[in-house]
């Protein structure tokens, strides 16, 4: 089973959702490491990118959802938080490319890119007690199912798995 755009429309109105459902959380979070704005920048940002995605032209691909995600962020979402998410998502919408829906290892190469994203913007590597931590095993679980054969969904559950470990 590939990831097409009706699954890349559903999965950041989740995101969207997750973000809203959490964004005290966040807040607090932020409010012991820094400014305390994380879930309340978080939740314009997925607000602003919610109210976008009907407007996609017809034949759009899941690379055009991540690429929009990330133009969304970088102009909505302040502090660093914007930069760091929208280049994570831009990665990951040039990983995607033109592809009607993706595959496995497209799944794959998409999840690795949006992390090196994330490590270009913030400069952290594995170690540095930051979300890289979580996203370095989930690249490589995703890239370790990729290479078994499984399909997209199940890159994404690996992925989803080892980041989950670390937590």
């Amino acid at each position: 089973m590939g990831l097409d755009i009706t699954w890349a429309v559903d999965w950041t109105r989740r995101s969207a959702d997750t973000v809203t459902e959490h964004r005290a959380e966040l807040t607090t979070l932020d409010r012991e490491i820094g400014d305390g704005d994380h879930g309340e920048n978080l939740h314009r940002g997925f607000t602003a990118v919610i109210a976008k995605l009907d407007d996609l032209p017809a034949g759009s691909t899941p690379g055009d959802v991540l690429k929009l995600i990330a133009t969304t962020l970088i102009s909505t979402v302040g502090g660093a938080a914007g930069p760091l998410y929208g280049t994570a998502y831009l990665r990951a919408s040039t990983a995607a490319g033109s592809a009607v829906s993706l595959d496995g290892p497209l799944t794959a190469a998409v999840l690795a890119a949006a992390r090196d994203g994330i490590v270009a913007r913030g400069r952290a590597e594995p170690g540095d007690k930051t979300m890289v931590d979580a996203w370095t095993p989930a690249v490589d679980a995703a890239a370790a199912a990729a290479d078994s054969g499984a399909d997209a969904a199940a890159v994404l559950a690996a992925a989803a798995d080892a980041a989950e470990e670390i937590g």
